[in-house]
């Protein structure tokens, strides 16, 4: 596995390097030895990370931290921005690594950002990659404010809830609620007239807008939320593979074996094996 190298990646010893990837290449797992935080631009994959899948798509943001191990796959028009930072060198290091772990670390598979606030943190990341340019006295010192702006923006979306947060729209926030809705509600039998009529989004519009941010039209998405929680379940407990699919939502353990099979490229019991 690749271990990449504070070295190729910051300048004249920079605490803040911001890469965008428009799009994403492939490229084999690795870990840092540096932190990383993922905005995810447009375009959708999974991210695999610690035995688990995790569907990415427009806003979502992912924190890494030194030496943990990810790659992306079936990436699909995948544009994201890489913002890389050497945590120990900040003068509120601690705070913001804290943040940055109660927000979006691989133990709760990142979260989505809501567009109006994906906006705003673009701002600060092209504010940072213009202050990264100047040579002055204190150009680091405003890269760690602008820095710590954005830690404090992804932190306060999250404790928001994301779309109760007052700078995002009604009908933003209409959609983010029913993504969430999604997420935390995949083992359920879903009717989408049901819930186009609970968050008062008519069908046609759901099913666009869904597929507008997620990259996946409604059911291809839950089925990947069902998967990427098996992926979860697979590398984390000894239970059966017939009780992880009933679990996650599949009604037929076979069924299930075969769509994760085309999905991970591998057997739910051969992934079990690589990542335990």
């Amino acid at each position: 596995m690749f271990r990449l190298q504070q070295t190729d990646f910051f300048d004249q010893n920079k605490l803040v390097s911001v890469l965008p990837r428009l799009p994403q290449e492939p490229f084999p797992e690795h870990c840092h030895t540096f932190h990383e935080l993922v905005l995810v631009k447009s375009g959708c994959a999974l991210h695999i990370a610690d035995g688990c899948a995790v569907h990415i798509s427009r806003g979502s943001v992912i924190y890494l931290k030194e030496d943990d191990a990810h790659f992306f796959d079936q990436m699909k028009n995948l544009c994201l921005t890489n913002v890389l930072f050497q945590a120990d060198e900040f003068q509120a290091a601690q705070r913001l690594q804290r943040m940055l772990q109660e927000t979006c670390h691989l133990g709760r598979g990142g979260f989505l950002l809501p567009p109006a606030l994906q906006s705003r943190s673009e701002q600060l990341m092209a504010q940072i990659t213009e202050e990264n340019c100047k040579q002055d006295l204190y150009s680091e010192v405003m890269v760690e404010a602008l820095f710590s702006q954005l830690a404090v923006l992804l932190w306060r979306c999250h404790q928001r809830g994301g779309c109760q947060d007052p700078e995002v729209g009604e009908d933003q926030g209409r959609l983010m609620a029913l993504i969430s809705y999604i997420n935390e509600n995949y083992q359920e039998e879903i009717d989408w007239s049901e819930l186009s009529a609970r968050f008062t989004i008519p069908l046609r519009t759901l099913n666009r807008r869904i597929q507008e941010h997620t990259g996946l039209t409604p059911n291809n998405y839950l089925g990947r939320v069902r998967l990427c929680n098996a992926s979860w379940l697979l590398s984390h407990t000894q239970q059966s593979v017939t009780d992880i699919a009933f679990e996650c939502g599949f009604n037929d353990g076979n069924y299930f074996s075969s769509k994760f099979h085309n999905a991970f490229n591998m057997t739910p019991l051969q992934y079990r094996k690589r990542h335990n």
